[in-house]
């Protein structure tokens, strides 16, 4: 059996090592089009903000390693066609111009998503960026510690944006974010907006949301950017609105796909298509309390779907359940974190819900260090069993989110998360945790 894999990062490097310890003599080929494999995209802001100063630690697993253990990895090979009826994919090498078609029993589309690129005037300038390489992180940094910027607007106040506002703050910038929707951070309820707008302003970052960029300014580099409301001094842009799947490949092969361009999968990684996979950011994922095939392009979910993968083409009736699209973010000096469904999409799916909404302190007033902790927790109105969660403080935030996503995980009512045993002592926590103090609140 030949197995092709289209992409060398999480999701399908996971598939193509799996393969290779299950059998040594497996067939694995993997054509990435850029020079790494298995990095830690999340820690990049952190790179760039200089909380780590080596780039390298940020590489997870290097291509000589993946070779070594017998895969045949071909960097710098860009997709650009696949023929399902002849099981054939034609990429490009970008370092000689070359056309290579390879033939697979099997195919795993691991391609990820690349940054979205609105159509403004201006995006064509020097100083203007997206972040999503290694070699993105090390232009930005390296053009941020340059004296000459000083102030810097970043587009989109997403979890990527606001990471990267705590980062160019250390750098010791001014920072504008520019928001088209009407607060920060849509995926956490409207109870949340003045935690995140007061983090901000406290730590000297301003947000103008309801703007709506219009172009780029500047000679030969950025120099400013203009919305439908303003004009915002900026020798560096960074473009921040989320990320589009990267299957233009797959055009006129009958996969399924969303319309942002996901990969629709079952709970095995299989597509519309026989012999065709897919994991990772170009794929979607079962939500386990909508059961609604999404788009979350998170690293837990590529790879969950990774190594469920893996496992399926050996020959395991391996299932991936779904996900609840558990996140956290520290916006500077404020941890927030979610899990499950927040209200709209408990509204979009019909689904009946309960909510109880507390601040609570996450220590007693006789130990130091304590802080207010915000959680609100969600449950059928009916039947009670918990079905999303939402938490944002100076601290605790971060710690909790696992609890209240095991507790979903488990079908556990509001009920029982209210009295489950929780271990308690002063320098960790409160008698009654604020997560439980909320549960109580949905009895």
């Amino acid at each position: 059996m030949k197995t092709l894999i289209i992409g060398g990062d999480a999701a399908g490097m996971s598939v193509a090592s799996k393969l290779r310890r299950a059998d040594p003599a497996a067939q694995v080929t993997v054509f990435e089009r850029t020079l790494e494999t298995s990095y830690g995209a999340c820690g990049l802001p952190y790179y760039i903000g200089g909380v780590n100063n080596d780039a390298d630690k940020i590489r997870i697993r290097k291509p000589d390693a993946f070779r070594a253990s017998g895969i045949d990895l071909r960097l710098l090979h860009e997709v650009v066609h696949v023929d399902a009826a002849a099981r054939t994919v034609t990429a490009v090498n970008l370092a000689n111009g070359e056309q290579v078609t390879e033939t697979y029993d099997d195919l795993v589309v691991a391609s990820g998503a690349s940054p979205v690129k609105p159509p403004i005037e201006g995006i064509g300038l020097s100083g203007v960026h997206t972040l999503k390489s290694i070699a993105d992180a090390e232009k930005i940094r390296s053009e941020a510690e340059q004296p000459s910027v000083r102030d810097v607007v970043i587009v989109g106040a997403g979890y990527i944006g606001l990471e990267l506002a705590e980062s160019f703050v250390r750098l010791g910038k001014r920072v504008t974010i520019l928001e088209m929707a009407t607060r920060p951070m849509l995926v956490m309820d409207e109870d949340f907006t003045d935690l995140i707008l007061d983090a901000l302003a406290r730590n000297g970052v301003c947000l103008k949301t309801s703007e709506c960029v219009q172009a780029i300014r500047g000679e030969n580099a950025a120099a400013s950017v203009v919305t439908d409301h303003g004009e915002y001094p900026a020798q560096m842009v960074i473009l921040s609105v989320g990320v589009r799947p990267n299957t233009g490949f797959l055009k006129d092969t009958g996969v399924a796909l969303l319309k942002n361009g996901a990969v629709v999968v079952d709970d095995q990684m299989r597509s519309s298509v026989p012999h065709i996979y897919a994991a990772g950011d170009c794929a979607t994922i079962r939500n386990l309390v909508t059961g609604k095939q999404v788009f979350l392009p998170l690293g837990t979910n590529a790879n969950k779907q990774g190594k469920v993968l893996g496992e399926v083409l050996t020959g395991k009736n391996t299932h991936l359940d779904g996900v609840l699209g558990t996140s956290m973010c520290r916006i500077i000096d404020l941890e927030v974190a979610r899990t499950g469904i927040n209200e709209r999409e408990a509204q979009e799916a019909g689904i009946p819900i309960k909510t109880a909404l507390t601040t609570a302190m996450t220590r007693p007033p006789y130990y130091p260090n304590g802080c207010k902790l915000t959680v609100k927790l969600f449950c059928h109105a009916e039947n009670g069993r918990l079905l999303g969660a939402q938490l944002a403080g100076l601290s605790g935030a971060a710690s909790r989110i696992g609890m209240c996503a095991a507790a979903i995980t488990a079908g556990m009512t509001a009920k029982q998360l209210a009295m489950a045993d929780l271990g308690y002592a002063p320098p960790f926590n409160f008698v009654w945790d604020p997560v439980q103090l909320a549960a109580g609140m949905l009895k």
